[in-house]
């Protein structure tokens, strides 16, 4: 079985956060409703806390090489699945932000966008050695925390 670095992961993650953070900041600045622009708001801070504590990981993963015979397919594949998720590109997060036409736009792509970001930690949780796989659900942990509040205002806004 070909195992994948947490180190390549965390890369990813990284500019995941990055470009959340991006999407949040400018959805926060967008919205008039209260509620949703301090949860924007909130959650464009907790990316920027998550960038460093990804960078900080990212530490204690730099160094590993995996033991592989084609490198130039492994980083494909990483690209691969990290396209998968808009927060990887920053044009797509731009192009979806000029589709928010309200708050439920806002929230209901917000959602979409957790969803593909713990959609791809999970993938490749499978795919990193046994000891790296703490720090991967770390990271499946706190987009479920998003996620879950995203669900909750969605909710509360549907009363």
């Amino acid at each position: 079985m070909l195992f994948f670095s947490g180190s390549e992961i965390i890369k990813v993650a990284i500019q995941i956060e990055k470009n959340g953070f991006a999407f949040y900041r400018s959805l926060a600045d967008s919205m008039e409703q209260k509620d949703v622009k301090m949860l924007f708001d909130h959650l464009a801070n907790e990316e920027e806390k998550h960038i460093r504590s990804f960078e900080s990981l990212y530490e204690t993963f730099k160094d590993y090489e995996p033991d592989i015979p084609d490198k130039e397919e492994y980083y494909d594949y990483i690209q691969a699945m990290a396209g998968m998720n808009v927060f990887t590109k920053k044009e797509g997060i731009d192009e979806v932000l000029n589709k928010v036409k309200d708050k439920k736009d806002a929230l209901d792509m917000a959602i979409r966008f957790e969803k593909e970001s713990i959609i791809f930690f999970v993938e490749v949780k499978g795919l990193v050695r046994e000891s790296q796989m703490d720090a991967i659900e770390e990271l499946v942990h706190q987009e479920q925390e998003h996620l879950r509040k995203l669900f909750l205002l969605t909710r509360d806004n549907n009363r």
